[in-house]
């Protein structure tokens, strides 16, 4: 668990890394370089990670079968991922996705991230995100540095 206190913002106890498939840390189905490294590096600090996904593309679970610490959910509409989030706690949840279906986690989770990359970011997602990223690679960045996390965040 990493806890941080962000003036104007709230103290955060985050626990879990929820992240959306499709567009998030996939481009056209191809993940993008670097992410699985990040995902390891992320669980090597304590964090849960769960990767959700409509699984448009039909590749979801063989993606990451050889992935120990995460774990992979087929998730087929904003509300199952609303659901998912609070079934883990969502207080202790950061989400991190670019489309509408990621809206209705953004909602309920303690804090969202929306990252905008070659497949695009939507307007109600950027809107319901605490912080919005050009690149998955920044969104990892801040999860890790906590200091990036605070001068982002505070008020």
């Amino acid at each position: 668990m990493k806890s941080i206190a962000v003036p104007g913002f709230g103290f955060l106890e985050l626990e879990n890394v929820i992240l959306d498939l499709n567009g998030t840390v996939t481009e056209f189905g191809d993940f993008i370089p670097g992410v699985l490294d990040y995902l390891k590096a992320l669980a090597a600090e304590g964090f849960t990670i769960y990767i959700l996904s409509g699984d448009t593309r039909g590749t979801l679970r063989q993606s990451f079968e050889h992935s120990p610490g995460i774990e992979a959910v087929v998730t087929k509409t904003a509300q199952d991922k609303r659901a998912f989030v609070e079934s883990i706690g969502p207080q202790h949840t950061v989400c991190v996705g670019n489309g509408n279906i990621d809206v209705e986690m953004f909602k309920v989770a303690r804090l969202s991230i929306c990252t905008i990359q070659a497949e695009g970011a939507t307007t109600r997602a950027m809107l319901q995100a605490d912080i919005i990223v050009t690149h998955i690679k920044d969104a990892f960045e801040i999860l890790l540095d906590s200091k990036a996390l605070i001068a982002t965040l505070r008020a």
